[in-house]
């Protein structure tokens, strides 16, 4: 006869660590809502945990600081947002992208409140986000150079312009315009973006 073997009996020991990153989960979703109403340079640990409805010592538990828990709240933006917009630029190309995202940012203002009021604390060298906006940033401004040169060599954009000029001037129409929606919603980010590209391009 043929002996069974069995699988080794569960140990009940994943259920804990799992249950764990889903608290981690729920309480970087709570923060990311309290930052963006709120912001974070005058906010304590204790603070924010009221705001969450939770305790400072599970915070503490989860993430050791105030600092670990805003940079795991940046991250976890960026791990939501940053696949959609890659693909939507390998589909679309730039010139479409860029008023497509705007779009889209219109129907997230607690996302654009959090990057703004960040964006004004972070201004200080010593504020624990300083660090991830500038490199954030730079890699913003590489990205839409790329694109630039790429949307240049296509023959899509005026071959005499500058990509990364162009890179600078797009990225400071986002931060501006979206600032400018926080105030107004009735501004079309879109529609701004979309005739500021239009002056960039070739006709066809």
């Amino acid at each position: 006869m043929t002996e069974v073997t069995r699988p080794p009996a569960r140990t009940g020991r994943r259920a804990p660590y799992a249950n764990g990153e889903r608290k981690r989960a729920e309480l970087v979703d709570a923060a990311f809502a309290v930052f963006a109403e709120k912001g974070f340079q005058h906010l304590s640990i204790r603070q924010i945990a009221e705001e969450i409805g939770t305790s400072h010592t599970a915070l503490l538990h989860h993430f050791g600081g105030k600092d670990a828990l805003l940079e795991a709240v940046l991250v976890h933006r960026e791990e939501r947002e940053g696949p959609w917009r890659r693909t939507l630029l390998q589909e679309k190309g730039l010139l479409e992208t860029v008023p497509e995202v705007m779009r889209h940012n219109a129907g997230i203002r607690g996302v654009i409140q959090l990057d703004a009021t960040l964006r004004a604390e972070a201004v200080r060298p010593d504020h624990p986000a300083h660090a991830f906006i500038l490199r954030r940033d730079q890699e913003i401004i590489a990205s839409l150079r790329s694109e630039f040169e790429r949307e240049i060599g296509a023959g899509r954009v005026a071959p005499h312009l500058d990509p990364a000029i162009l890179a600078r001037q797009t990225a400071s129409l986002i931060e501006g315009v979206q600032l400018a929606w926080l105030y107004d919603e009735s501004v079309d980010m879109a529609a701004a973006a979309r005739h500021f590209l239009q002056l960039l391009s070739v006709p066809a």
